[in-house]
């Protein structure tokens, strides 16, 4: 435990010296990551299928082109990013330079996850790296071949001593966590993430919490079913329902529940097969802890269809629920699972009113060809983020910030959102020593310079 204090004091010293502020060496490090990715795309894809079962084709779609991205943008965009940007000056300073200036915050700890445990830990880490801080990166301990993988390569690409990989398990954690950061960025539960904050307190820490909820999924009468019900297949069964975005339950009419159960059951077996249990593209559950958890969620419900389960191969049929008690379990908390229950609401009033009498998600998503019924869902409730007619896809737009608020998380990134959460917005204002007259007014004595009324 006594390295995990070494290791972060070289971090810091390593930032003390100077040497990450200047732009050459920030996209120098960027730039060293890019090629980590291409040079090791096959030992990170190799990493995924072990943990998570997943193939080369979906670790390269959902995780190592998001990566890649966001690192091309960055190097692209930093030199803009980087300067002073100008302000608005008062009356009393029209003769001052006024501007922000970009800093970076110091030491910052990002916390990784484990159902994307590349892209969730090197997303943040580019934004960090990028506002020139020091960075000391946690994989989640549950992806473990992930994590033994980015202890591994990422020393061989960027700098040991600046962005150094802890392992280890919940001990190492609560080990890290008392020493002082200058930002934290957690991605995962609720639960872990009320820890994160306290532990940051003691030192008056900022965090960003990305944590996660139960994603809302509202569908329209007026929708096209079977659009709609193929695109919300895809978000949901995707990593076996393991995406902290992912559509966690769908809000409809009575009227159209039987259509959308049989929507996206042919949206499954176009997908994965009449039996998902031998397609190459559907995952795994991480542990057999969770897979007991997700499959706890099933009982007394009325499975429409899957529902099945192998805890050897920790593999979880896709599984559609109806007529779903708001009430029941499975509605209690996250699913982070592939059981898609619905819940019958007849308007959408209605909808809007159960969405908020429940913790804010992450996500939020609605499916309409009423332009008025997205706006209305969109003015009318909150969460982390909004996508009409698709999931998950707001999160891939680097213009947009991806974060939660309430009990789904604080604070953002991606993009330039990421600069800016690992950045220390400095206030700047240069005044000349010359002419000192338009100033006299506001020095003592005061008595005579008061206007009476």
């Amino acid at each position: 435990m006594s390295k995990i204090s070494e290791v972060v004091q070289r971090a810091r010293a390593a930032f003390n010296s100077g040497r990450t502020r200047s732009l050459q060496f920030r996209i120098q490090q960027l730039e060293g990551l890019r090629r980590m990715i291409k040079e090791r795309e096959k030992d990170i894809a190799g990493a995924l299928a072990a943990d998570l079962h997943r193939n080369e084709w979906n670790a390269y779609q959902e995780e190592i082109v998001y990566s890649l991205e966001e690192i091309e943008y960055a190097i692209k965009k930093l030199p803009e990013w980087i300067l002073d940007e100008p302000t608005e000056k008062t009356a009393q300073t029209q003769q001052d330079e006024c501007y922000i200036h970009s800093e970076p915050l110091g030491v910052a700890l990002i916390i990784g996850t484990w159902n994307y445990p590349f892209t969730l830990t090197i997303q943040p880490m580019v934004g960090a790296i990028a506002a020139g801080n020091a960075v000391v990166v946690k994989p989640s301990e549950v992806s473990e071949n992930m994590a033994n993988l980015l202890a591994t390569i990422i020393p061989q690409y960027v700098d040991k001593d600046l962005y150094p990989v802890i392992n280890g398990g919940v001990p190492e954690t609560t080990e890290l966590l008392k020493e002082r950061f200058d930002y934290i960025l957690y991605t995962g539960s609720t639960g872990v993430g009320k820890i994160v904050m306290t532990a940051a307190a003691r030192h008056l820490t900022p965090v960003t919490l990305e944590l996660g909820g139960k994603s809302p999924c509202y569908v329209d009468k007026d929708s096209d079913l079977d659009i709609a019900c193929r695109r919300i297949a895809w978000g949901k069964f995707m990593n076996s329902g393991q995406t902290c975005v992912a559509p966690d339950y769908i809000l409809c009419d009575p009227s159209i529940q039987n259509q959308i159960v049989e929507k996206l059951k042919k949206s499954v077996k176009e997908f994965y097969g009449e039996d998902a249990k031998k397609s190459r593209d559907y995952g795994r559950i991480v542990s057999s802890r969770h897979f007991q958890r997700v499959m706890g969620l099933l009982e007394g419900q009325k499975v429409a269809y899957g529902g099945t389960g192998d805890a050897a191969t920790r593999y979880i049929a896709p599984t559609i629920l109806t007529d779903v008690d708001p009430q029941s379990q499975v509605m209690q908390e996250e699913i982070f699972g592939p059981i898609m229950p619905i819940v019958c609401v007849r308007s959408l009033e209605e909808a809007i009113q159960f969405i908020n009498q429940r913790e804010k998600p992450l996500a939020l998503y609605v499916f309409s060809q009423n332009d008025k019924v997205i706006k209305k869902m969109i003015a009318e409730t909150s969460s982390g983020g909004v996508t009409a007619n698709d999931v998950i896809i707001h999160l891939s737009v680097h213009s947009l910030p991806f974060g939660g608020v309430g009990n789904s998380g604080m604070g953002y990134y991606h993009g330039k959102h990421s600069f800016h959460t690992f950045s220390h917005r400095r206030a700047c204002l240069v005044r000349s020593l010359l002419k000192d007259d338009p100033l006299k007014g506001r020095y003592p004595p005061s008595m005579a310079k008061m206007t009476r009324h």
